[in-house]
C-alpha cells in the first residue's frame, strides 16, 4: 500500500497564492467551544457547516456568531438537546437550515451527522468534528471509537478522512500501513505544539516511527502494554513517519499563543 500524505496545517490556513486548504465539512459537536481563532478559521475555510443536534446551541451561544456566521447548511440529530430559540433563530435566516429529525436511538447524533454529510456530498469529503475530547470520559471515548467506526473497512480513506478538533489537540486515525505526517510546511503557519501521542485503542500493534524525540522501531504498543504518549516532536522535524501494523489514533498538540487563552472567543 502507497505512504498516506497528511497535511493538517492546511486546514487551518488562509487561503494563499500558494497553499489553499482542502475541501472539508465543519462539524460542530455538542461540546463546549474553546478555541474562537480555530473555529473562525475552520468557518471560513469550510464548505458545509453542519451542528449535531445540542451543537447549535453551543454555536449559538458565541455573540459573535450570531448574525454574521449563522449560515448552518443543517441541525442532525434526535434533537432532544437543540433548544426550541436556538432552532427558532436558525429557521429564520435568510437561508433557512435544514433542521433534520433523525430519532433513532441506536444511533449516536455524531454518527448521525457524519452519514448525513456523506449521503450530501456528491464526491468524498473530510469532515473536521469540532468539540472533539472533552467533557466526560464516556463521551470522549466514544468519540475516539467513532473515528474507528467511521474508517472502517476503508483502508483507502475512500469516503473522506475525519478529524476530531479541540482546544488544545488535534486527532485523526491512521489505518494500519504507512504514514508521513507533514507537521511543518513552507507557506503554512506552525499551528502545532511538540506532544504527540499514539495510542493502538483496538488491539495490538507494531509501530516504527521518524521525526519524534524517542523514536522506536518494530515497538509493540497495546492497552495495558506500552504506549507511545507524551512523546516530542523534534524542532527540525517536518515530517513525522509512522509505520503500524494495526490502525491506531494519533494525537497531536495544538500550539497554544502566549496572546491567546484557551476558551478566548
Amino acid at each position: 500500500m502507497a505512504t498516506v500524505n497528511w497535511h493538517p496545517g492546511r486546514l487551518l490556513q488562509p487561503p494563499s497564492a500558494n497553499v489553499n486548504p482542502p475541501e472539508f465539512a465543519l462539524l460542530i459537536l455538542n461540546q463546549p467551544i474553546k478555541n474562537g481563532a480555530n473555529l473562525r478559521k475552520l468557518w471560513k475555510n469550510s464548505t458545509q457547516r453542519i451542528a449535531a443536534d445540542g451543537g447549535a446551541n453551543r454555536l449559538h451561544e458565541l455573540s459573535s456568531f450570531q448574525g454574521k456566521y449563522s449560515n448552518l447548511q443543517a441541525i442532525v440529530g434526535d434533537l432532544d438537546s437543540l433548544r426550541p430559540s436556538v432552532r427558532d433563530f436558525y429557521l429564520s435566516q435568510p437561508k433557512p437550515t435544514e433542521i433534520v429529525h433523525m430519532p433513532d436511538q441506536e444511533s449516536t447524533d455524531f454518527l448521525k451527522s457524519v452519514n448525513w454529510i456523506r449521503s450530501h456530498c456528491a464526491s468524498p469529503t473530510d469532515i473536521v468534528a469540532l468539540g472533539g475530547i472533552g467533557g466526560r470520559v464516556d463521551q470522549g471515548l466514544s468519540q475516539l471509537h467513532h473515528l474507528y467506526l467511521f474508517q472502517a473497512d476503508d483502508a483507502a480513506y475512500a469516503k473522506g478522512r475525519v478529524y476530531l478538533l479541540s482546544g488544545s489537540s488535534l486527532t485523526f486515525l491512521l489505518k494500519a500501513g504507512s504514514h508521513h505526517i507533514h507537521v511543518r510546511e513552507d507557506g503554512v503557519d506552525n499551528e502545532f505544539g511538540k506532544h504527540v501521542g499514539i495510542i493502538p485503542l483496538k488491539g495490538t500493534s507494531r509501530i516504527t516511527t521518524s521525526g519524534l524525540e524517542w523514536d522506536v522501531e518494530d515497538w509493540e504498543t497495546e492497552i495495558g502494554g506500552k504506549v507511545s504518549t507524551s512523546n516530542h516532536v523534534l524542532p527540525d522535524t517536518r515530517v513525522v513517519e509512522i509505520q503500524t501494523t494495526a490502525d491506531v489514533l494519533f494525537t497531536i498538540a495544538l500550539r497554544q499563543l502566549d496572546t491567546e487563552e484557551e476558551g478566548q472567543m
